[in-house]
């Protein structure tokens, strides 16, 4: 009697085991699944987090170059102003000399017809023709000078003009739809999403929109392969609504 309740106490233990291993067992399985699913899912989280930091200080490095470039722009074009004003004071004092000089040749040559029948030295008529050619000379160098001051001027204008908006003919960029990046409320730049490879082209206008609503207009100053740098235009600023990352822009 007490080996059958031996053996029927071995028999219920094993029972036990079986049902331990095939109840408890998925049950072990499927939480250390979920434990890998969630150890993945978290490194992949932190992943995108440092990719979006980095992406972040890349924007604000980008926006801060930006800056720079227009205020270094800004700075030529008033020292190109200033020399090209100083360089046309100084060609207007060399007409009034040359004018003088003409007028005194003019008075020398008419004495010299006088003077000839007393025996005016030749010396004296060359001293005079050397003074009026040093004076054309110098007028001829000093317009030169003004005409390279005027082209360099144009030119910074025109770069001038690429960071706060020109009124040529606008350029057609056909089916451009993007979405802003980055904004810099201080210089009225934005950074778009869309760049050459999306068809941005420099100068093309796009307007800013916030659902169905038209919040402002920007103009393309810089053109990369996947994202272009853009001066929102003041005639289009709206002054209840500032434009925001994520606004949409299209042609």
């Amino acid at each position: 009697m007490l080996r059958l309740a031996l053996i029927l106490a071995v028999l219920v233990a094993l029972g036990g085991l079986a049902v331990g291993h095939f109840v408890a067992k998925p049950k072990v399985d499927e939480l250390k699944g979920n434990l890998d699913s969630t150890t993945q899912s978290l490194q992949q989280t932190t992943e995108e987090r440092n990719t979006a930091q980095t992406e972040a200080k890349n924007q604000k490095a980008l926006a801060e170059t930006v800056s720079r470039q227009l205020t270094d722009t800004k700075g030529l074009l008033e020292a190109a102003s200033t020399d090209a004003q100083q360089q046309r004071g100084r060609a207007d004092r060399l007409q009034t000399e040359l004018t003088k000089v003409t007028k005194e040749r003019n008075e020398a040559q008419q004495g010299i017809a006088a003077w000839n029948v007393l025996g005016l030295q030749p010396g004296q008529v060359a001293q005079l023709q050397a003074d009026l050619k040093k004076a054309s000379e110098d007028r001829d160098n000093y317009a030169a000078q003004e005409k390279i001051f005027v082209r360099n001027i144009d030119q910074l204008k025109t770069r001038l003009d690429r960071y706060e908006g020109g009124t040529e003919k606008p350029v057609e960029m056909p089916g451009l739809k993007g979405k802003i990046m980055a904004v810099d409320p201080q210089w009225n730049f934005v950074i778009l999403d869309v760049g050459e490879s999306q068809g941005a082209k420099e100068r093309g206008v796009v307007m800013v929109r916030r659902g169905d609503k038209l919040i402002g207009k920007a103009r393309i100053v810089t053109v990369e392969p996947s994202r272009s740098i853009a001066n929102l235009l003041p005639g289009w600023k709206q002054a209840d609504i500032g434009v925001e990352v994520g606004d949409v822009v299209l042609y």
